[in-house]
């Protein structure tokens, strides 16, 4: 029967008669010689320590320099320079401002067009010709509105195309859609 009788186990439960000890000799049991392989890790390495040579900042080069004169003239170059920057020299502020007379000297001067000159004889050939001017200048003015009105409708008929275009690649899109095939 099954009271009390032949249980049976597995062997990994029984002791060893020779334990295993850390040392040299791994693996229990084993009588013969070491081995006489060894790896490279357990070889000695980095047994010399590196100098540093002469211009590395080595301690002999260290000791000659003067480092707060070196300080002082790197920060002098730098205000120097950055001086330079915001302000500019003699000649280039001469030339700004001759380029600012001149602009002054070519606006145009509104308080002479408007003022009314009666000592002028006003010809009908003058009124011509400015009326002419001025519808000129009106028929530039509205056909610059409508280049500039195309211009706009076409950008909103590409911003159209474009999302348009943008939707047919998310529908497509087979993961994307994923929620609106489960709801119908």
């Amino acid at each position: 029967g099954t009271s009390g009788s032949c249980i049976t186990m597995s062997t990994a439960h029984k002791p060893t008669f020779t334990p295993a000890h850390g040392s040299s000799n791994q693996g229990g049991n084993r009588m013969q010689a070491g081995s006489k392989q060894y790896s490279s890790r357990d070889l000695p390495s980095h047994t010399k320590m590196k100098v540093r040579q002469p211009g590395q900042n080595a301690p002999e080069d260290v000791r000659s320099r003067d480092y707060r004169e070196e300080l002082e003239e790197r920060e002098r170059r730098h205000r120097h320079s950055k001086d330079d920057r915001h302000r500019p020299n003699r000649e280039e502020q001469l030339k700004i401002d001759d380029d600012r007379k001149k602009e002054v000297e070519e606006r145009p001067h509104f308080a002479d067009l408007d003022a009314d000159n009666d000592d002028d004889d006003s010809d009908d050939d003058d009124d011509d010709e400015d009326d002419t001017a001025e519808l000129m200048r009106e028929l530039e003015k509205i056909k610059k509105e409508r280049a500039e009105e195309k211009a706009r409708k076409e950008r909103e008929q590409e911003e159209i195309a474009e999302k348009e275009r943008q939707d047919a690649i998310l529908k497509g899109n087979p993961l994307l859609n994923a929620g609106d095939i489960a709801d119908s």
